[in-house]
């Protein structure tokens, strides 16, 4: 597979020549790719910041809903996906079992699902890249591919789809105007890790193309977790004539992952490397390989009339050896967006109006296989079966932009259903069928009031909503349940953000409360089977803050220039709870939802100094957390802090080197980095609640960057 990926890149770069590009012709550059790549370089100032989470580009300040950015020089090249660089956002909990189990909740949403990230949709800048039933990946997106990452908590969103969770939009790197890199780097740490990648980037008046290689390797802490994933990522974007443009996204990964597992509390106390007995035995492990291509177009008329279409393709095929059996799936996903937007100025009034459609279309072949005595060796087959899940939105909203008021409305109308082929003729029991659920109307509207020079109150009201997932759909035996439905929640939500540029401070504060009915929870009828089943609600209510001050240095000067120190500061206060509950004669009712701590925090203080060496602390803060619905065992709370220390410097002009040294979890931490809610237990089996954090472990990266300047050159690269 390895190869094949190096073929597909190879393949794809051959395919973006065939034309020579004069760069000193007359053609107005991209101005939105400069002002991006400025932001990247030097825009460490959150209240300047541009977001375009909500479809009308403005300042993070003035945005009217809660929005948090993570700026490209806040993604790690050292780490092995863009999860860890979440713990910035508060409101997001991120929990790393190891590199290839990765679980991110938003508002407490999705906190009961076993494994993985659901109910957060994720879209890479114009193109869907979750699943039609909403289970979202993370863990083979590497930080280098990305120059920003918004983040919409909360069902915000008209346009990208009423997600019950929030929304997760990554806007890929493109390469800076007039300027042709080559970068490498390289990476080695404990347990045997080391990261190796090659990246080339060239950026012309009408192209810019931007080609990634990379390469990860994990010994791992613990037992049975090994880790290795190869991929690649182009990104080529083109100007085909004065209205019209084109973006082509092509990615792919090939994983091979260990599975260790978690372990019971003693196990957790007195040996954290140990796996579980188990997966231990049968040398599980899950080897999922991905291709990812999309490609979109946008069209400007002098009018101020935009189009824009995109197409993807998502191909995932993951072989999975469990204990209990094998699990063989191949899923693949289809679809498009469509989008249409006006402005209009009528007096002091700025009108926009935005509409379009989602369409996805995914298949998945799924197939069960025995594992004879729990040793690895796969046996007969003990199922098989098709499923269709399709799901499509239509979306519209209008805003209006006065002086010191801009109000949005916005709604989604959603259609979504699936289909179940049974192809397992060995038994008597067939399992077809197909089911369409209850179309959902999903409505926004936004207020975002300016009183005073830099202070920006907002308050909204939105509807989300989150599909059942095709496992939830089925009954123990494997019949469709007709009676399940998706959750829905309305959501209220206001804040208050204000920047004092005298003073260096920018401060984001958001209150939320939200009420999801139709709860489903993944109720757990033997050690690898989940049932979904609408049980009464929950009410999630919080309080998010999000704080920068300049201790040293200006905002508003590139810092690269200046001594800067920058604190930024995260807190989320929780109360995530079950308002009506009732499971097994037991009430649940009042008890917090498991899996989420009721505080978390995190921080990071970063100094930069103008001869290029920089430092950052980092630290992270966790509440306990309930492991079941009862309540009565309980994660307890941990802090972790990282330290990293750098320099960076030039050559000849053209070369640039970065070396970085980090110490992870400094002060030796013990602590649970991520949790299984309501783990089976039997008397001679305590439950197996917790995946151990890594202990204290170090980094060392070097980044080699070489640059030419395109200007009064012709090349033909593209």
């Amino acid at each position: 597979m390895r190869f094949q990926l190096i073929i597909l890149l190879l393949i794809a770069t051959y395919s973006l020549r065939g034309q020579s590009i004069d760069a000193s012709a007359a053609v107005i550059p991209d101005t939105n790719r400069i002002a991006a790549n400025l932001q990247i370089l030097t825009g460490e100032a959150l209240s300047e910041i541009e977001v375009t989470a909500y479809g009308t580009p403005g300042q993070l300040k003035s945005t009217s809903g809660s929005v948090s950015v993570i700026p490209g020089d806040r993604l790690e090249n050292s780490a092995a996906s863009i999860a860890s660089s979440f713990s910035a956002v508060p409101g997001v909990v991120v929990q790393e079992g190891t590199l290839g189990t990765i679980k991110l909740t938003l508002r407490g949403i999705g906190s009961r699902y076993p494994y993985g990230t659901k109910k957060i949709k994720l879209f890479f800048g114009e193109i869907p890249m979750y699943s039609a039933e909403g289970e979202t990946t993370f863990d083979d997106i590497n930080p280098e591919y990305i120059s920003r990452i918004e983040v919409l908590r909360g069902p915000a969103s008209s346009i990208h789809g009423a997600s019950l969770g929030g929304t997760v939009i990554l806007y890929p790197l493109r390469s800076e105007y007039d300027k042709e890199n080559i970068s490498l780097v390289s990476s080695a740490g404990s347990y045997g890790y080391f990261k190796n990648g090659v990246s080339y980037s060239n950026g012309t008046a009408k192209n810019d193309l931007f080609l990634s290689l990379s390469g990860i390797e994990s010994g791992g802490f613990r037992e049975n977790s090994r880790y290795s994933r190869y991929s690649f990522f182009v990104n080529h974007h083109q100007i085909l004539s004065k209205t019209l443009s084109g973006n082509l996204v092509v990615s792919g990964s090939s994983i091979r992952s260990q599975i260790p597992s978690s372990v019971d509390s003693a196990t957790f106390a007195s040996n954290p490397q140990k796996a579980a007995a188990n997966w231990l035995k049968t040398n599980g492990y899950e080897h999922p390989d991905r291709i990812f291509a999309g490609y979109s177009l946008h069209y400007k008329t002098p009018r101020s009339w935009d189009y824009s279409a995109s197409a993807f393709v998502n191909s995932r095929n993951t072989e999975e050896n469990r204990p209990f059996n094998f699990l063989d799936e191949k899923d693949f996903l289809f679809g498009g967006r469509i989008l249409m937007q006006h402005i209009l100025q009528r007096g002091g009034t700025t009108w926009q109006f935005m509409a379009g459609s989602n369409l996805f279309f995914e298949k998945v072949r799924s197939s069960l296989s025995e594992n004879i005595g729990g040793n690895g060796i796969k046996g007969i087959l003990q199922q098989d079966g098709k499923e269709s899940v399709y799901q499509t939105d239509f979306f519209a909203q209008a805003e209006a932009r006065m002086k010191r008021i801009t109000i949005t409305g916005g709604i989604n109308f959603n259609r979504s259903g699936f289909r179940n082929k049974d192809q397992f003729s060995s038994d008597t029991l067939n399992q077809s069928g197909n089911y369409n659920f209850a179309s959902i109307l999903a409505p926004r509207i936004a207020l975002t009031w300016n009183p005073m020079t830099n202070v920006y109150l907002y308050t909204s009201v939105n509807k989300g909503f989150s599909m059942p997932s095709l496992s939830e759909t089925l009954s123990p035996l494997g019949l469709i349940n007709r009676e399940i439905k998706p959750e829905k929640a309305w959501s209220f939500e206001g804040g208050i953000r204000t920047n004092l540029p005298g003073y260096g401070t920018f401060i984001d504060l958001a209150f939320y409360h939200m009420r999801v009915t139709d709860l489903i929870v993944p109720n757990r009828v033997a050690e690898d089977i989940y049932v979904g089943m609408n049980a009464g609600s929950s009410i999630h209510r919080g309080i998010e803050l999000a704080f920068q001050q300049w201790i040293i240095g200006n905002s508003n000067k590139a810092s690269g220039h200046f001594i800067s120190l920058i604190a930024n500061l995260n807190y989320a206060y929780n109360r995530f709870s079950f308002r009506n509950f009732i499971q097994d004669n037991i009430d649940y009712s009042g008890k917090q939802l498991p899996g989420m701590p009721d505080q978390l925090f995190s921080g990071n203080l970063d100094l930069k100094l103008p001869n290029g060496f920089y430092t950052r602390f980092e630290l992270t803060a966790s509440g306990d957390i309930p492991l079941n619905d009862l309540n009565n065992q309980f994660s307890k709370g941990w802090v972790v802090m990282n330290l990293k220390g750098g320099y960076i410097f030039e050559l000849m002009r053209r070369l640039k080197i970065d070396t970085t040294i980090k110490i992870n979890n400094l002060a030796d931490q013990k602590y649970a980095s991520m949790v299984v809610v309501n783990a089976p237990g039997t008397a001679s089996r305590p439950p197996r609640y917790f995946y151990p954090g890594l202990p204290r472990w170090f980094t060392c990266t070097v980044n080699i960057t070489y640059q030419n300047s395109n200007k009064h050159q012709k090349f033909s690269t593209f």
